[in-house]
């Protein structure tokens, strides 16, 4: 089974325990705890809206994208374990081939492969990164592949170097930005495995547990 609510609930658990942790040792304000806190507590709210305004657009995402052959998951940051997570969905439950790398660092790599015919998926929630997060994409598109990013809503600089964009609530903070960064990611991995005729809840070859003898 390739489950979702391990990873958003091993993200919001280890998000508190950062919190106590910081508040402990005395690493921010009391007013940055409050606000953090205040914030986490607006996550189900946030991917609440991100379901409400992104199902039918994600389900065309996954539609217009159904014969695509290779993806490229890419983010900076923090973002990055929200492309790795991407990544891993997609190629559980669909098994279309596809690679995630530190946006940073995708000239010692997957930008060997870029070419008409890949499709990058740039996780951008708007942070200090966004600025290098854009000339990313510009250089993934110079060489031919298709853009879409998973960005806050009215972000125009991101959206005019897409070709595609899935727009999240504004204000989620970049520390929190993978519990709710995920959704969109997920779905799109869903839609697409039950548009290819396969059981997103039981891909081949994997298992609830791995036992090793």
């Amino acid at each position: 089974m390739a489950a979702t609510k391990t990873f958003t609930s091993q993200v919001l658990v280890l998000a508190q325990m950062a919190l106590l942790l910081a508040k402990n040792r005395g690493k921010l304000s009391q007013d940055e705890l409050d606000d953090l806190d205040a914030k986490l507590h607006m996550v189900p709210d946030w991917v609440e809206e991100t379901l409400a305004k992104n199902e039918e657009r994600i389900k065309e995402l996954a539609r217009s994208n159904l014969n695509e052959e290779l993806y490229v998951f890419l983010g900076r940051g923090i973002s990055s374990a929200t492309a790795l997570e991407g990544r891993l969905k997609l190629l559980e439950i669909t098994y279309v081939p596809s690679l995630a790398y530190p946006a940073g660092e995708s000239k010692h790599g997957p930008i060997s492969i870029i070419e008409e015919g890949v499709t990058c998926v740039f996780v951008c929630p708007r942070g200090e990164s966004l600025t290098h997060i854009i000339g990313s994409i510009m250089e993934m598109k110079s060489r031919g592949a298709k853009i879409i990013a998973i960005c806050e809503e009215g972000d125009e600089d991101i959206k005019r170097v897409s070709d595609e964009v899935v727009e999240m609530p504004r204000g989620i903070p970049d520390e929190l930005s993978p519990i709710v960064y995920i959704t969109p990611l997920q779905l799109f991995a869903y839609h697409l495995a039950v548009m290819k005729g396969l059981d997103p809840d039981k891909p081949r070859n994997l298992a609830k547990s791995v036992t090793v003898p």
